[in-house]
């Protein structure tokens, strides 16, 4: 677990403008289903997914650029205290949009997985996850080989290390929906 860190958002306020965000993209055409290694599998991941480049930018560009201040703050929060990461001179960053995903009551990613586990996003060096609301019941993140559960707390935003040590699933919540932003940190150049 001491890879596996949380940080909170100054203003937690921000997660209901990504839901409506999320709900406006979603009328506009934009969500999908939820898409993994596996392709298009409810039983491996049961969730509705929007590219946070999605959300309608005359309404959302100031929630979209806080929400990116936010996560590289926590980035940079993260980095001092492994700044191993930095030895390299190569700077770390967005490769690829974040995505808002939700989950229905009963949905999740139900699927061990982890964030670097192909050629394609072998680049991917840390994983990000907010929660966009509480969930009571369920709702948490599964850290397997840590034997942790991440809670679903609003405003949360947890970053770690993306390769096979944090392999994860998804818990799911019986009776409430869950909204997440998850995406990734990589090697962008130096």
């Amino acid at each position: 677990m001491q890879w596996i860190k949380s940080y909170k958002m100054e203003q937690p306020a921000l997660c209901d403008r990504l839901i409506n965000g999320f709900k406006t993209a979603k009328e506009l055409g934009f969500a999908h289903a939820g898409i993994s290694a596996k392709g298009v599998d409810k039983e491996w991941k049961d969730s509705e997914d929007v590219s946070l480049n999605c959300l309608p930018i005359e309404i959302y560009t100031e929630a979209v650029r806080a929400y990116r201040e936010h996560v590289m703050s926590s980035m940079k929060l993260y980095m001092k205290e492994f700044p191993v990461l930095a030895t390299s001179g190569a700077k770390v960053g967005f490769l690829e949009p974040p995505q808002v995903q939700h989950y229905e009551p009963g949905g999740a990613f139900f699927g061990e997985h982890y964030e670097s586990s192909g050629l394609d996003i072998a680049h991917r060096v840390l994983a990000f996850q907010t929660n966009l609301n509480t969930v009571k019941e369920g709702g948490g993140t599964e850290f397997v080989y840590q034997d942790y559960i991440s809670p679903a707390k609003k405003g949360v935003t947890n970053i770690w290390p993306a390769g096979f040590t944090h392999t994860h699933r998804g818990i799911p919540a019986p009776k409430e929906e869950k909204y997440i932003i998850t995406g990734w940190l990589s090697y962008i150049g130096s």
